[in-house]
């Protein structure tokens, strides 16, 4: 698989060490590739897929690795899952209540659920599994998306509760990203169990094969409670085939020759798959955000130069040029699969491309051309910016060189540099760096804690009435309240043109004619129990 600058805050999501592919001409895409009128799911068959490298391990309390991930949400369940509406809805928890005082969370545990083992999934094991990401000893990456959490209990069968010192927003959030481990599994296979994984999903862990395959078994008993998928039984393809191929080129060939069904498409290649007439399937509503954003001294703390550098960014024409039409472009400071988006909200306190009115904010600002050589000043001199952004990604490079052109149109004399992100972080932290285009990838509405909670993710945020908005939301447990709350967070950063939105770019892959209902969820996980393969 490969990909560009997918950023989280390291504290929050962890090292994330695979990327997933972006792009995707626009007249190819579909959103899911459902079933026709004429077709019934089959089962039987394998489905094959590949990877660049293998995962670290399968232990969801040992790897926060987005590959490790991507293996697991087949072999585990999660007490919630994100449905399309943003919200948390049940999985292996059939219900829960939040407290008055939102410091208490209790879960309804499912009856009948088993693991892969045969033992039972019951709240005291879902209870172990939370507990071992807890145990200091185990440092489990994880740890930090449970927030301030006092503890963890199952006073029976069916109940777990959460107990939390303060409240913690972001808790369904990530709670649908915690896999339920067999705690028989974990005792029989101690320090190996992230080699022997054993969950309650729709597929059971057959093989691993040190730097060739993984290999996924079908689990015949399992039942899906999840409303957005089609299949609420067991998986149709009798297993799943995760084979180690280093270099994208070569699992591009191996799929034009019929050895896997599905592929992570370069950017490169989806022009052609496309004409070869390979079915381009496109995951639109993703959790990208792409964005300028700036540093804390001037001009770049200046609202009415923010405000112009904002109407300077011809969203259209970045999208065509460098995206080849495979992103959604928009003025909201959040991805558009958040669950705050809102593209009213945002159009009523965004910033549209509009050189008028990015000049009249500069001349708002004070920002003049006196001497009529077609570049505003600033302290008596030609204002000269420089806007960065990391390296190597063509698609950065291309973004970069639309906005440069506009932002010199209304004034501001533009140079652009890219640079290594490892470099680049640094830089941006001691404010060095003034103005740059980043990209973010994060599921929660805490990205607006994460970006601009002082001191900000780059040591660049000083607002206190920011702040208090961002407590609210960070402590409003009940998720609908919550998406209110973040709105207020949104609007006060809109208003004050704390960030310029670019767009959120897509990801996509091409599947053999014969895959049926290869789709993604709202959180972009693949949803393999739905697959089936065609009989030819």
């Amino acid at each position: 698989m490969s990909g560009f600058g997918r950023r989280r805050r390291t504290r929050v999501a962890g090292p994330i060490l695979l990327l997933l592919s972006l792009a995707l001409i626009a007249i190819s895409f579909a959103p899911m590739a459902r079933v026709s009128a004429q077709e019934t799911p089959v089962s039987g068959g394998t489905l094959r897929m590949a990877f660049q490298e293998e995962p670290d391990q399968l232990d969801p309390a040992q790897t926060i690795q987005l590959l490790a991930a991507i293996i697991n949400y087949n072999i585990y369940d999660q007490l919630v899952y994100i449905g399309p509406d943003g919200l948390p809805q049940p999985w292996a928890a059939e219900s829960w209540e939040i407290s008055p005082d939102s410091l208490t969370i209790t879960f309804k545990i499912r009856e009948g659920i088993k693991f892969h083992d045969g033992t039972v999934l019951d709240a005291p094991a879902v209870k172990f599994g939370y507990d071992r990401i807890l145990d200091p000893a185990m440092a489990a990456p994880y740890r930090d998306f449970l927030g301030p959490i006092k503890d963890v209990q199952a006073p029976d069968a069916t109940t777990l509760i959460f107990n939390y010192t303060e409240p913690y927003a972001p808790f369904f959030v990530n709670a649908a990203q915690i896999a339920i481990v067999s705690p028989a599994g974990v005792e029989k296979f101690g320090d190996e169990f992230g080699r022997n994984p054993v969950g309650s999903g729709a597929f059971k862990f057959k093989e691993w094969v040190t730097g060739t395959q993984i290999v996924l078994e079908r689990n015949p008993d399992y039942v899906n409670y999840r409303a957005d998928d089609l299949n609420k039984g067991p998986a149709y393809v009798d297993e799943i085939v995760f084979t180690i191929i280093s270099e994208a080129a070569t699992q591009t060939a191996a799929f034009e020759a019929g050895e896997l069904d599905v592929l992570d498409v370069d950017r490169a290649d989806v022009g052609r798959l496309t004409e070869a007439g390979y079915n381009i399937v496109a995951q639109t509503n993703t959790h990208n955000i792409n964005f300028i954003e700036f540093a804390n001294k001037p001009p770049y703390n200046i609202p009415a130069f923010r405000k112009a550098v904002a109407h300077s960014i011809d969203r259209d024409s970045i999208n065509e040029i460098a995206y080849f039409g495979n992103a959604t472009p928009h003025l909201c400071p959040v991805p558009i699969g958040d669950a705050a988006y809102d593209e009213a909200l945002c159009a009523e306190h965004g910033y549209v491309y509009d050189l008028e009115l990015a000049k009249a904010a500069l001349a708002e600002g004070g920002f003049v051309d006196s001497d009529g050589n077609g570049f505003v000043e600033m302290d008596g001199k030609d204002l000269e910016v420089t806007l960065w952004s990391y390296a190597p990604y063509p698609v950065q490079e291309a973004t970069i060189e639309v906005i440069q052109v506009d932002l010199n149109k209304v004034g501001i004399k533009t140079k652009i540099q890219t640079i290594e992100f490892g470099a680049m972080q640094p830089m941006l932290e001691s404010g060095e760096i003034g103005m740059d285009l980043m990209r973010w990838t994060f599921y929660d509405q805490s990205i607006l804690s994460q970006l601009f909670k002082s001191p900000g993710w780059v040591n660049q945020t000083n607002d206190p009435e920011l702040d208090k908005l961002i407590s609210v939301a960070d402590t409003t447990v009940d998720p609908e309240a919550r998406i209110e709350a973040s709105h207020a967070v949104m609007t006060y950063i809109m208003d004050n043109a704390l960030i310029a939105t670019v767009n959120s770019d897509w990801f996509q892959s091409a599947t053999q004619d014969n895959v049926r209902d290869y789709h993604w969820d709202a959180q972009d996980n693949q949803r393999l129990n739905d697959v089936w393969i065609a009989q030819s």
